[in-house]
């Protein structure tokens, strides 16, 4: 299983508009990824504005290739919408669940 992490970094000039990303951008990774091996989507807001992140996305999938054809069939939409929503480009890391505790 992989993890991707999205990582969009807190700064002072940090421009982020939450309601177009919960509202439509949420819903535009949802809808194009789901159908192409999305097994979740997690979203993690920092609570205060010290936070090293604005905001973190996790997103599953069960594989590296299914990722990878993921991204290469809906990636460009997807990251061409980020504009709309903020002015920082986010830190992304793709990486391998090692451990998982699904009691929670």
């Amino acid at each position: 299983m992989l993890d991707i992490l999205v990582m969009y970094p807190n700064s002072d000039e940090v421009r982020f508009d939450d309601t177009y990303y919960f509202d439509k951008h949420a819903s535009l990774i949802i809808s194009l990824l789901e159908p192409l091996g999305l097994k979740y989507l997690r979203i993690a807001k920092g609570i205060d504005q010290d936070a090293p992140y604005y905001l973190v996305a996790h997103l599953g999938f069960e594989s590296q290739e299914t990722f990878q054809k993921a991204i290469e069939e809906a990636g460009d939409r997807i990251f061409d919408d980020i504009s709309n929503f903020t002015n920082i480009d986010p830190l992304i890391q793709v990486g391998e669940v090692v451990a998982n505790n699904n009691r929670y």
